[in-house]
């Protein structure tokens, strides 16, 4: 079987006390797993492109500035059971291009229900370790390797 990851890009939003936007699934009954806001590359659509769509689709946050990117694409794979059903089992996983941003804006832009499919149900600024301990398991490395990337920055940028 041909080992295809489904393009997709994701992002670390970070506000002014370098606190993390995360959001709770709402696709997921009975869970209470959150996640940072990822979606999917259009055709034909760049990376950057597809970030600044996705987080607007998924938060309405208009308010940002990305600061860096990750160059290489992080990949994982779904779980068997899942992958067969997402995405017509098309993809075993996601390879993800990340982005650091800032949102400079109010708290009152954001706006989860924005779309007719909201992605989360409630959302929350939080840090990095609670986020790790609430992603769902097969995402806990990605996120782990996305921080060690991104919190320096952070600190850096906010000089923390």
């Amino acid at each position: 079987m041909p080992r295809n990851y489904r393009p997709n890009v994701a992002a670390v939003i970070f506000n002014k006390n370098g606190d993390i936007w995360t959001g709770k699934r709402s696709d997921i009954n009975n869970s209470d797993e959150w996640q940072l806001p990822q979606g999917g590359i259009n055709i034909n659509e760049s990376p950057h492109k597809a970030i600044v769509r996705e987080i607007y689709e998924e938060t309405g946050m208009q308010s940002l500035k990305i600061i860096t990117t990750i160059d290489e694409w992080i990949s994982y794979d779904l779980p068997s059971n899942i992958a067969k059903i997402k995405w017509s089992g098309k993809y075993i996983g996601q390879k993800q291009k990340w982005f650091l941003i800032y949102f400079f804006g109010k708290d009152e832009e954001i706006n989860i229900d924005f779309s007719d499919k909201p992605e989360f149900t409630s959302w929350k600024w939080d840090n990095e370790k609670k986020i790790v301990d609430n992603v769902v398991k097969f995402r806990k490395n990605v996120y782990l390797k996305v921080f060690n990337n991104f919190i320096p920055i952070i600190n850096k940028y906010l000089k923390i």
